[in-house]
């Protein structure tokens, strides 16, 4: 098939399995699952102990909430009544059947438990079925319309606890879901006309994003409805704005090239040929990275992060093929008039005026030494900032200081200590019986350990068969922030101690709870975090020498990858420090920001590489590095300026932690851009001559 007609068949096949898949497959969101044991490994400490807590003191399944009850100037005693009936009240209504809470006369009788000193807060805990994602929201707005109404005025009543985070979690994303696509839609559509002022040029990159969009979200819907993996609210988010923002990179790629065909080629098809042959190198490399480093998290123990891989990997791998076809098919198509209203013309040569790009190559050619010095400086100075970094595992930190969670999580902190927020327990098993006056003395004893406020016991401490017993524990600090997670850690260590001390011959001791589970997530966060570093390193680093053919090459263009990741660290840790007066960061962002910066990075540096090497056939190295810089500068930086703005329209996201995610990843895509890619690359490459490798 030759001429425009092979480009109309591919466009045709594109719209024919978009259309198909549309009918027959369900979206990615369809699946969204919560991770089992919190993502953890079924045999990490803290979830074996909640399993063994279960074998000796069962109990009811359920997802817990907490609904509290608020009056700054104080409850009054009508105020406590009716929220007590109105809770109690749940049980009577044939819509909660399934939902289980105190009755009010035991709420009351037992008022002490569940009063603030203050008088201004009382709270009750209620155990909702275990639904999940929309169907549990749904239940609990009819919960909190129904306690509101009967609970009456002068109060306000916020519902926190896991029920409340999932469902806040749920309305979060689902009203941030049109936001976000539409931001990008629009933040790439004003660029593309800002930068190139071509309205067909703005258009086609975002036709094939949209049909690349559809067949990706049905494929990954495919996936997930056969069991093969689950799917989560923030890979399907991050996945989007990737999505766009790569499509549109391999756009301008191919309508660079395919201008400059145009001028040497009368026949458009013809044209394009020429533009396929000289991008696919830098598209296929480029697309490749991406899909081995977001492989390289399957071999990670949190399921969070194995959540990721399949998502990505099959956009990767479908974006690739379109950056291949789909693409160059559209812009054939839509031939020369793609570039109205500056159409190039058939032997018309290049304007000789120097570009931005052109003065900066001869700079850089010139003295070489004069930016590499002082780019290294400046990206190490940035990169020891990272010293400072501080990682939190305090989900609800990432939620609006308005949500209903949130609010009703801070005031019972503030009323009742935030170690009361969620207590952890500790289970001992004896191969011997246990008496209630060792169960007061092991209460006693593990109430003397460093990080522990306090402890109590919840029913009845012993088990039926006097074998086990089971403290409530309370640590002095927040139950998600680090001291309270080395306490946790302390207590685990001693505890078989502990248990001695207080007279019992423990055969098993285990401690549940928050903090014990972020305390192994933490060590399993630290592992994963290693291993897919170090794997996407190595990877990336053998694409470099199977494009390069050099074993120098890869070396400093992938150290240079991993400088710039640094920096961007270091640089985001200061600045979310100073404008957003936030010193931790969220676990997760280092790795996610890792493995799709280097991925994305390494785009930029292959391009360069690619062209490069294709002048290099011609010219002398200084001569092709000059002509390199120059013939990319314009499209690699147009390529990174809606990469980073795309990856800030996370910043609209009312999740703190993809709202920080989108921040450091735009900063880390304009430091590469405009720093690594067209300064210290090529410096290095004219200081080691012909040992570069290029």
């Amino acid at each position: 098939m030759k001429g425009k007609r092979k480009y109309w068949a591919t466009l045709l096949i594109w719209i024919i399995a978009a259309s198909v898949l549309s009918v027959v497959a369900p979206g990615a969101r369809d699946f969204f699952e919560p991770n089992e044991n919190s993502g953890l490994p079924a045999d990490e400490p803290s979830i074996v102990a909640s399993e063994r807590i279960n074998d000796y003191f069962p109990s009811e399944e359920g997802v817990p909430a907490i609904v509290v009850a608020e009056n700054a100037d104080g409850l009054t005693e009508e105020q406590i009544t009716a929220f007590a009936e109105a809770i109690g009240g749940l049980s009577e209504n044939e819509s909660y059947e399934d939902v289980t809470v105190i009755p009010a006369q035991a709420l009351l009788g037992t008022r002490d438990t569940f009063l603030s000193e203050d008088g201004t807060v009382f709270f009750a805990p209620v155990t909702l079925p275990g639904l999940e994602g929309t169907e549990l929201k749904v239940l609990l707005d009819d919960m909190k319309e129904t306690v509101a109404a009967e609970a009456g005025d002068g109060m306000e009543i916020y519902w926190t606890g896991p029920a409340g985070i999932a469902a806040d979690a749920v309305e979060l994303f689902s009203r941030a879901d049109v936001v976000l696509i539409l931001s990008t839609v629009a933040i790439i559509l004003v660029l593309l006309l800002i930068i190139y002022r071509s309205p067909l040029l703005a258009l086609i990159p975002l036709i094939g994003a949209s049909i690349v969009y559809t067949v990706v979200d049905k494929v990954v819907g495919l996936g997930a409805s056969a069991g093969w993996y689950v799917t989560e609210n923030q890979s399907i988010s991050i996945m989007l704005v990737l999505l766009f923002a790569v499509v549109t990179d391999y756009s301008l790629l191919v309508f660079s090239r395919f201008r400059e065909e145009l001028r040497t080629h009368e026949d458009t098809a013809e044209a394009m040929d020429a533009a396929v042959k000289g991008v696919r190198e830098p598209i296929f490399f480029s697309g490749s990275t991406i899909f081995l480093g977001v492989l390289t998290l399957f071999v990670a123990l949190y399921e969070s992060y194995r959540n990721f891989a399949p998502v990505f990997a099959i956009a990767a791998a479908i974006i690739l093929i379109a950056g291949l076809t789909l693409l160059p098919a559209l812009f054939a198509i839509a031939g020369r008039k793609a570039f109205w209203p500056r159409i190039p013309a058939y032997g018309e040569e290049k304007a000789k005026k120097k570009t931005i790009w052109a003065r900066l190559s001869e700079k850089v050619t010139a003295r070489p030494v004069a930016f590499l010095i002082p780019v290294l400086a400046v990206l190490v100075l940035a990169s020891i900032n990272t010293v400072n970094y501080k990682e939190s595992f305090d989900l609800i930190k990432s939620f609006p200081d308005d949500l209903s969670s949130r609010q009703g999580f801070e005031v019972l902190g503030d009323t009742f200590g935030e170690g009361e927020l969620a207590p952890g327990t500790v289970l001992v098993v004896s191969e011997g019986t246990i008496t209630p006056d060792q169960a007061a003395e092991l209460a006693t004893a593990i109430e003397q350990e460093p990080g522990i406020a306090g402890t109590s016991f919840q029913g009845m401490p012993v088990s039926e068969d006097g074998e086990a017993v089971q403290v409530t524990v309370t640590f002095d600090s927040n139950p998600y922030e680090s001291d309270a997670l080395d306490a946790a850690n302390q207590l685990r260590d001693r505890g078989m101690e502990i248990a001695e001390e207080a007279g019992i011959n423990a055969a098993e001791f285990h401690l549940a709870g928050q903090s014990a589970i972020n305390a192994d997530l933490r060590e399993i966060n630290d592992r994963d975090t290693l291993i897919i570093m170090i794997a996407v390193a190595v990877l990336i680093t053998l694409m470099l020498a199977f494009q390069t053919r050099s074993v120098i090459a890869p070396l400093y263009l992938i150290g240079t990858l991993l400088l710039s990741f640094a920096a961007t660290l270091g640089l985001s840790i200061f600045l979310f420090d100073v404008f957003f007066g936030t010193d931790e960061i969220s676990y997760r962002i280092p790795l996610y920001t890792f493995v799709f910066l280097i991925a994305l990075g390494v785009d930029y540096s292959i391009m360069l590489i690619a062209r490069i090497r294709e002048e290099r056939k011609h010219h002398e190295l200084k001569e092709a590095v000059k002509l390199g810089i120059e013939k990319t500068g314009g499209v690699i930086s147009s390529a990174g300026l809606i990469l980073a703005a795309t990856f800030l329209v996370l910043g609209t996201m009312p999740i703190y932690e993809l709202k920080l995610f989108g921040i450091m990843m735009a900063l880390g895509i304009l430091i590469d851009t405009f720093v690594v890619r067209p300064l210290l690359i090529p410096a290095i490459i004219l200081l080691l001559g012909k040992r570069s490798g290029i």
